[in-house]
C-alpha cells in the first residue's frame, strides 16, 4: 500500500523527508549532499538572525520565547533531515516489510489489503493543503504590518516540521490499518467458536479452525509488531522533536494572541497567530488520534484472542492440545507486545499525552502571562 502511495510520497524527496532512489544506488550520495545542503543553509541563515540581525522590541518575554521557538524549530528540522539521511536503508526495510505484510494478509489470511478508505485519503489531502494555506495570513502580517520576528528565517524549517510530521500521520494510519485488518479475521475467528454461525466469514471454516490458519494469524501479529517497532526505532526522534516544537509554537502564539486582545500588540497579529498554532493543535490532535487508534486496535485483537481461548475450553469437544498450546502462546504475546506508537520511550502517542499536552499548555501560558505583566 506504501508503494501504491509513492507517486505521492516520492514529492517529499523535495524536502529530503525520503529517498527519490532506489535502494543501494549510489545516487544516494547526491541526495546525501543536497539533504547536508539544505540543513547547512538553514542552520547558517539562522545564526546570521540571531548574532548578527537579532529582533528588537518592548516585551523582554515575547522576544525570549520567540527566539526559543526559532531555535527549536531549526533544531527540530535538523534532527529530522539527520534521522532520514542516516537511516536511508531503515526506509527500505520499513517498505519492505510493510509490503510482505500486506502479502501474508493475501496468501495466508485470504483478506485482500486494499487501498485506504477514501475518507482517509481525504484527511490526509486536507491536512497537507490546510498547511500550505495557514501561510498566507502570516505572510500579509509580516508584509503589511510592522513585524520584528523570525517568520522568513524559519519558513524552511517549519515546511519541513510540518510535512515530516504529515508523513509520520500516514504511516501510523497505514499501521493502524492493518491491525483493524488483522481483528476482523480474530473476530471473525471467535465468532464462529462461540456461536458457531456461518454468516460473518468469506473463507472455508474447516481452514479458518485449523492450526495453520492460527498460526498465520500469529505470524501476522509478530510482523505488524516488527513494523510498529521499526516505525518507532525509524521515527523515534523525529516524533519527540516534533511534538515539543508544536508544544512551544502553539503556547507562543496562543499567548501573543492573548497580548493581541489586550490592546499590546496591533490587532492583525492575531490572523498570524491563530493561523499558526490552530494547524499545529489541529496536527497534535491527529497524530495522538491516530496512536490512540492503534492502542485500541491492540486491545480489540488482545480481547478476541482471549475470548478464542475462553471459547476453545467451553467447547464440547476441545481443540487439540497443540491449538491450545498456540493459542495461549499467542494470548502472551499480544500481553507483552503492544502496538504502541512511542517516541523513543519518553512518550506513548494516544490521548493521554494529548491531556497532558493541554494541562501543559494552561499552565505555562498562565507563567508566561505573569511574567509578560512585568515587563510590559
Amino acid at each position: 500500500m506504501l508503494f501504491a502511495l509513492q507517486r505521492y510520497i516520492k514529492y517529499f524527496a523535495v524536502l529530503g523527508l525520503v529517498p527519490w532512489v532506489t535502494e543501494n544506488s549510489p545516487k544516494q550520495h547526491y541526495q546525501q549532499i543536497y539533504t547536508l545542503i539544505i540543513i547547512l543553509s538553514n542552520i547558517g541563515v539562522s545564526c546570521y538572525k540571531i548574532i548578527f540581525q537579532p529582533p528588537e522590541g518592548d516585551l523582554l518575554v515575547s522576544l525570549l520565547v520567540s527566539c526559543i521557538v526559532f531555535v527549536s524549530q531549526i533544531v527540530t528540522m535538523t534532527v529530522i533531515e539527520l534521522q532520514v539521511m542516516c537511516q536511508y536503508n531503515k526506509y527500505y526495510e520499513f517498505c519492505l516489510q510493510l509490503k510482505c505484510l500486506r502479502l501474508h494478509f493475501q496468501c495466508e489470511l485470504q483478506q485482500p489489503i486494499r487501498n485506504l478508505p477514501w475518507i482517509r485519503y481525504i484527511k490526509f489531502y486536507a491536512l497537507g493543503v490546510i498547511n500550505i494555506i495557514v501561510f498566507i495570513p502570516s505572510i500579509y502580517v509580516v508584509l503589511n504590518v510592522d513585524y520584528i520576528g523570525y517568520f522568513w528565517y524559519s519558513l524552511g524549517a517549519v515546511i519541513v516540521n510540518r510535512y515530516q510530521c504529515l508523513l509520520l500521520l500516514l504511516y501510523v494510519d497505514l499501521l493502524g490499518y492493518h491491525a483493524e485488518r488483522l481483528d476482523e479475521r480474530l473476530q471473525a475467528l471467535h465468532s464462529y467458536r462461540q456461536l458457531g454461525t456461518q454468516t460473518i466469514l468469506d473463507t472455508q471454516f474447516d481452514q479458518m479452525c485449523s492450526l495453520d490458519y492460527l498460526l498465520s494469524l500469529k505470524r501476522a501479529y509478530m510482523e505488524l509488531y516488527r513494523l510498529v517497532e521499526l516505525y518507532n526505532n525509524l521515527f523515534g526522534w523525529s516524533i519527540v522533536c516534533i511534538f515539543v516544537v508544536m508544544f512551544l509554537d502553539s503556547i507562543v502564539n496562543i499567548y501573543w494572541s492573548l497580548l493581541v486582545l489586550i490592546k499590546i500588540y496591533q490587532f492583525g497579529f492575531i490572523f498570524m497567530t491563530c493561523s499558526t498554532f490552530v494547524p499545529l493543535l489541529i496536527l497534535l490532535f491527529t497524530f495522538c488520534h491516530c496512536g490512540e487508534y492503534c492502542k485500541r486496535q491492540h486491545m480489540l485483537i488482545g480481547g478476541h484472542v482471549r475470548g478464542l481461548a475462553c471459547a476453545a475450553q467451553c467447547q464440547a469437544v476441545p481443540p487439540p492440545l497443540a491449538y491450545t498450546a498456540v493459542l495461549a502462546e499467542f494470548a502472551m504475546q499480544v500481553e507483552q507486545d503492544a502496538l504502541t506508537i512511542s517516541a523513543q520511550g519518553f512518550m506513548n502517542i494516544d490521548y493521554n499525552l494529548l491531556m497532558s499536552i493541554f494541562t501543559a499548555m494552561v499552565t505555562y501560558l498562565i507563567v508566561l502571562m505573569q511574567f509578560g505583566s512585568l515587563y510590559a
